[in-house]
């Protein structure tokens, strides 16, 4: 379960994200520190071009297999295991923080 911490954390990241052209050292450090190991991988997918985008729709190329993301909502485990139960401390798996980050840059 998310934290009013983590939901701070997150509005301010996301805002630095909307603000900016591109990812430097800096905003990927506050992404890591509000998603931690998630974040890291966002950034890693991000970077390597593994986002796209088909008219509408959202596409994440993860370890094994692509997923549709509809707005924060994804298909793989992690999201249905921990994201959706609660489980997890953050709001988001990598698939979907990947998109939602990619979406905020191409807006610039």
């Amino acid at each position: 379960m998310t934290t009013e911490e983590f939901k701070r954390n997150k509005r301010k990241v996301f805002k630095r994200i909307k603000s900016e052209e591109e990812l430097d050292e800096s905003l990927e450090k506050s992404i890591i520190e509000a998603y931690g190991s998630r974040g890291k991988r966002a950034i890693e997918v991000v970077k390597s071009g593994r986002v796209r985008r088909d008219k509408k729709r959202w596409f994440v190329q993860g370890r094994e297999k692509e997923y549709e993301i509809v707005e924060s909502h994804c298909s793989c485990y992690d999201y249905v295991l921990n994201i959706a139960t609660g489980k997890a401390d953050v709001d988001m798996c990598y698939h979907a923080l990947a998109k939602n980050i990619q979406e905020l840059l191409d807006m610039q």
